[in-house]
């Protein structure tokens, strides 16, 4: 079973965190105007670099105009990733694909820019190239996430986010606040993991371990929505998004908007610490009014075979989410490593995929003498409704039944400087196909920061 086309979100994963991840960037010890919220956790503002070889971005800081641009509220990132993957043997066939992905994005501090205190926006434009995503390996799970965004073959462009964000402060004292936001958005961006996610670029290659994809049916990879988080001593606690169901991976949207129903999808998020270090809980859900069957199309995968019999649309369509974070080795906020997994249940007769686990580990310092190194390694279980499995007409594929997938995957991502990053990948994939024998699938991507 062949990931295709816009092979994936599912990075949404885990208690749906769309506004928890964009506001969880914000330091809501201090939500003065000068906040951004969109801002990447650990980012500063760009100083002057001290060598080609040890600055931030390639074209460093523009004989100081980066650094002015950003001291008034406009931050400008832009990266260009290229991937090589093969089927090295097993799989439905044996091959390789290259392809890529360009991104350029505008964070606004518009309290800076044009003295709006607490509001920020956020512009991503993103072009895919290439080949198409890597199928061969008889699997649901597409095994490059960044090259299914915005569509999973050939050159597609699309502006995926476009969105303001409202900060509005309840304590200062104690770092309470809501933060409202607004627009369209790239949820699988949105993850900003230290353990795992990644969008794809930076660690982790499959969307088994970036995201559940139980939650493709309510929630679509790249949507428009209304965020609502409210946030205490610099995490967000409480989440409701509300967005549309549909995919609008290459189309803006705003004609159709919420015309086929709705997703509700809240979550809690609970910071922990154990042994003293940083843990993290969230639970969340999904809920949507637009009626599906099992069998209904999602951009992000391709069913073989067609339905046995017909089975009604229904709405009501659900998944629930657990995500689990604990860090073991802990030298400063967002650096160290350790465990993550994920929970994720979603229901039989309108979801394609109804069970999923992973866990694992990953961050980054794996060595002492390369701190920014990041690197993971984890094991994903993926199962189908038993809906779509008892209904699927397969004997062209000569198999009676589809099975779980399960799912390898380990990674060294090499900072080389810390504008260039070369990373090797591995993934051992038992596919859902039963004729479709163990797929390996070796990787290499290469990034950098413009």
């Amino acid at each position: 079973m062949g990931a295709n086309s816009s092979g994936g979100f599912c990075s949404l994963m885990v208690g749906v965190l769309l506004a928890v991840a964009m506001s969880a960037e914000i330091n809501a010890q201090d939500p003065a105007p000068q906040v951004t919220a969109t801002q990447a956790p650990g980012s500063t503002s760009q100083a002057t670099a001290t060598g080609f070889l040890n600055r931030k971005e390639l074209t460093g800081d523009w004989s100081g105009v980066r650094t002015r641009w950003s001291d008034r509220g406009v931050v400008v990132d832009s990266s260009v990733t290229q991937f090589y993957q093969g089927v090295a043997s097993g799989g439905t066939e044996t091959g390789s694909e290259y392809n890529g992905t360009a991104q350029a994005k505008l964070e606004f501090d518009l309290g800076k820019l044009e003295g709006w205190q607490y509001w920020s926006a956020e512009i991503l434009a993103e072009l895919r190239f290439g080949g198409p995503l890597l199928t061969g390996t008889g699997s649901i799970n597409p095994v490059n996430t960044a090259a299914i965004i915005p569509a999973a073959h050939g050159t597609a462009f699309s502006v995926t986010a476009t969105n303001l964000t409202r900060l509005f402060p309840v304590n200062e004292k104690e770092g309470k606040l809501i933060a409202v936001s607004f627009g369209r958005y790239n949820l699988v961006e949105l993850l900003h993991e230290e353990l795992f996610a990644g969008a794809g670029t930076e660690r982790f290659f499959n969307i088994a371990q970036i995201g559940p994809l139980t939650v493709l049916r309510q929630v679509p990879l790249i949507t428009n929505a209304i965020n609502v988080s409210y946030i205490r001593g610099g995490d967000p606690f409480l989440t409701l998004s509300l967005m549309d169901p549909n995919d609008y991976s290459l189309d803006p949207g705003l004609s159709k908007l919420f015309a086929d129903g709705v997703t509700f999808a809240p979550s809690v998020n609970l910071s922990t610490t154990y042994f003293g270090k940083s843990g993290k809980h969230t639970f969340g859900g999904a809920i949507t009014t637009k009626k599906y069957t099992p069998f209904d199309a999602i951009r992000q995968i391709i069913l073989p075979g067609t339905p046995l019999n017909p089975i009604r649309p229904v709405a009501g369509s659900w998944s629930i989410n657990y995500v689990f974070r604990q860090y073991i080795v802990e030298r400063a906020e967002n650096d160290g490593w350790g465990l993550f997994s994920q929970v994720s249940l979603a229901d039989r007769a309108t979801s394609p995929i109804t069970r999923f686990f992973d866990v694992g580990f990953g961050g980054n310092g794996l060595f002492a003498a390369r701190q920014e190194d990041e690197f993971g390694a984890a094991y994903a279980y993926t199962d189908l409704s038993p809906d779509l499995k008892d209904n699927l007409d397969l004997p062209a594929l000569g198999v009676q039944r589809l099975r779980a997938e399960h799912q390898l995957e380990t990674f060294y991502n090499f900072h080389i400087t810390p504008w260039l990053q070369l990373t090797g990948d591995l993934q051992i994939i038992r596919p859902n196909l039963p004729v479709a024998d163990t797929a390996i699938v070796p990787g290499a991507r290469l990034r950098i920061l413009f």
